[in-house]
């Protein structure tokens, strides 16, 4: 499958600013499942662009504007060929929980495990917990499943309930939030059973009939889950799906702290607007001779 993304970010400042500083994550990820065919990132006002690969792989480019300036746009244009991931089998065997804390002291695993910024355990977490009888009830696969289906259900996809630096609670007390609520509370969930879990930021195709809740001009966000013998796997509790071909993967962070699309700080007192556009395509075919870039 081929998809062509575009992300516009605009940013709008009440009062001139100076010295903008910024770092921004949205090209793709390269691995198995998924190429990034091609990049292209603009910026203006003009700006020298810099990049670099983060500890998880993440390509970072940077930049900053040290003039005047009352607005700054960040456009992104990429081409991905998405594969969907080897089928997953109904559930894990009876060890599956043994093999999970034996390798989950790995340091990439282990990693996973410990609480983020937003991602951590809370009263009201605890609480949630007891609601769905979340617990070591099942194989892990199944228990995923489970809770993915319970997020979907149990919160409604609504904007402006929460912002992008809110803690889980504001979400949990209020059944509301979006993507990147959801996605935290569910790795906040799975990491207190032992189960390795990570945020990851992307896109996400929506074919018309398919009643996907979350937003199609939007980025979206969605967590993976480490199981033996399968290794990572993504579960969208926004929409109640398992991770396959309709999931453009570009960040991964112990949860948003670190997969963030942008983020900056500016010299200056001003207050922020800030719009975003993001249009994704499926393609036939790639527009051009395939000139993939490099991991």
């Amino acid at each position: 499958m081929y998809y062509a993304v575009t992300h516009l970010t605009v940013f709008k400042y009440s009062e001139p600013i100076t010295d903008s500083v910024m770092e921004v994550r949205l090209q793709p990820r390269n691995d198995e499942c998924q190429r990034c065919v091609r990049f292209d990132l603009e910026v203006r006002p003009h700006a020298k662009v810099q990049s670099y690969k983060s500890h998880l792989g993440n390509t970072v480019h940077t930049f900053d504007v040290p003039g005047q300036h009352d607005r700054l746009a960040i456009r992104s244009e990429s081409v991905v060929d998405l594969k969907a991931p080897s089928p997953l089998p109904e559930k894990l065997d009876e060890s599956a929980w043994d093999r999970l804390d034996e390798k989950s002291w790995e340091p990439e695993l282990y990693d996973m495990l410990l609480p983020g910024t937003f991602a951590r355990r809370t009263t009201l977490l605890t609480a949630f917990a007891e609601y769905v009888k979340w617990g070591r009830n099942s194989d892990p696969l199944t228990a995923l499943r489970t809770l993915n289906q319970q997020v979907y259900e149990n919160f409604d996809y609504q904007q402006h309930v929460t912002r992008a630096d809110s803690p889980i609670d504001i979400a949990l007390e209020a059944r509301q939030g979006v993507c990147q609520d959801f996605s935290h509370i569910m790795i906040a969930l799975a990491r207190s059973v032992g189960i390795p879990s990570r945020y990851v930021s992307g896109y996400l195709y929506h074919y018309k009939d398919r009643h996907d809740r979350s937003d199609a001009d939007a980025s979206h966000a969605w967590m993976e889950a480490w199981l033996p013998d399968l290794g990572w796997v993504g579960f969208d509790p926004t929409n109640n799906l398992i991770v396959k071909d309709r999931h453009i993967r570009v960040a991964l962070g112990n949860d948003y702290a670190d997969a963030s699309p942008t983020h900056g700080v500016f010299r200056g007192s001003a207050e922020t607007e800030l719009e975003v556009f993001v249009e994704v395509n499926h393609l036939d075919e790639l527009p051009f001779e395939d000139t993939t870039l490099a991991p």
